[in-house]
């Protein structure tokens, strides 16, 4: 399995929630710089798809009590997941030599 790319819904969804806390869609959506009609809960399929886990939450909404509240967050990575995201960091960090 490869780790999805930065220029992927997928992997600028993945990179927009590590080391977060509970994240609605819509804050994943604005941190990870997607249009708004791009669905972020399937792309958190996705990422559970290749064994990323991410736990939800529902919490009541804060100015409606008759809606719910979701919130997403990475719990648990998958030892290839991490070791591909800390080879990503170092060639970002020392260059493209660090692969």
């Amino acid at each position: 399995m490869n780790l999805p790319r930065n220029d992927t819904n997928t992997g600028r969804v993945l990179r927009a929630m590590i080391n977060t806390g509970w994240l609605t869609a819509g804050d994943v959506r604005r941190r990870a710089k997607l249009s708004p009609d791009t669905e972020v809960t399937a792309r958190i399929r996705d990422l559970r798809k290749i064994g990323v886990y991410v736990a939800c939450v529902s919490e009541p909404h804060p100015k409606d009590e008759h809606r719910r509240l979701w919130k997403y967050r990475i719990v648990q990575l998958p030892g290839w997941v991490r070791k591909e995201l800390n080879r990503e960091s170092q060639r970002v960090l020392f260059g493209s030599r660090a692969a």
